[in-house]
This record gives structure tokens, sequence and C-alpha cells, in this order.
């Protein structure tokens, strides 16, 4: 009996032993570092015809909640807006235009992996948007990803101002296309 209460005994702790080197030797899941992140430009999005309600103010507010969200998920590292707006405002109509050689420009003078380009097709201030996003990776020109995301408000719209719009139409949005693109394996 006592034979056999130390061979238990030596059994179990041998188990633990080994379930301990096991653990330590596995890989551990760490938080990237900035450096190990895809660095990413968030460009300003051009609206269409369908959204000339859309102010400036609007239109630089929308990319500032896009750059946020993105760098909240911590998936990717996100260039200062106002950098980005200063290398691509020049030419935004075709950095957001059907081909991706201004984007991959205005992408290599920022030095980074991606840029984030959109147009905005709907813009209503009673309560409905739509957003046309494009992932293209600079060193290649290629889209990594596009989307087509649209909302409309789920509760009256009062004002049919630029921060009812905000907060009611276009988070939601963007709360979707971060979440889409964090997702995405860059």
């Amino acid at each position: 009996m006592k034979t056999k209460m130390k061979h238990l005994v030596t059994t179990l702790i041998l188990g633990v032993f080994l379930t301990g080197v096991a653990r330590a030797q596995a890989p551990t899941k760490r938080p990237l570092t900035r450096e190990e992140k895809p660095q990413i430009a968030v460009v300003e999005f051009t609206p269409g015809p369908n959204a000339s309600g859309m102010s400036a103010e609007a239109k630089r507010q929308l990319q500032a909640s896009i750059a946020f969200r993105l760098m909240k998920t911590n998936q990717v590292h996100i260039v200062d807006v106002r950098h980005t707006r200063e290398a691509s405002q020049a030419d935004l109509v075709a950095v957001n235009g059907a081909s991706t050689a201004a984007a991959v420009r205005v992408g290599k003078q920022l030095k980074v992996s991606y840029v984030l380009t959109g147009t905005v097709d709907e813009y209503n201030t009673n309560g409905s948007a739509t957003l046309k996003t494009r992932l293209v990776e600079v060193a290649t020109g290629k889209i990594k990803h596009a989307d087509e995301l649209s909302q409309q408000s789920t509760s009256k719209m009062l004002t049919g101002g630029d921060v009812e719009m905000k907060t009611k139409v276009l988070l939601p949005i963007v709360l979707k296309l971060a979440d889409t693109l964090s997702a995405e394996d860059l």
C-alpha cells in the first residue's frame, strides 16, 4: 500500500512538472510592438453626388474617427491623419478613385504598408449613409480589402446635423469597418 501511494505521488508530481515544462516552452501571444504592426494611412474620403450635404468638417471627423477606431484595435499602427492629409490633399479624388496608383504614391511617401481609401456614396442628413472603402497594399498596388458599408439611423433624427450623423449613422459604420479590418491578415 505504501509503495502504491509513493508511485501515485511520484506520478502526480511528474505530471505537474511535465505540464509546467510544456507550458513554459509553448509560445505565448504577446502584443505586437509598433514596429511589428502593419502601418496604415487613412485618407479623407471623397463625397459622391449623393453626399453633397457632407461638410468639410464631417469629412475630417470621419477620417479621424476611422483612424482612431483602427488604432484602438491594437492590430495596426495608424499614421497621424494630419500627415496623411498633407500627403493626399492635392490629389484626393485620384487617391480615392478607381486606380490604386495615387494611393500607392501616397503610401510610399508616408512609408506605410497600406492606404485606406474610400468614398462617401450617400450622406443623407435624414439618417443614412453609405461608404465604399478600399485597403490598398502599397508594395503591390493590389486591393487587399474592399467593402461597402451602409447604415440607417435606428432612432429619429432631430437636427440632421454633423454631430447627430456622426453618432447615429457614421459611428456604427466605422465600428463595423474597424472590426472587419482588424480581422484581416495584414
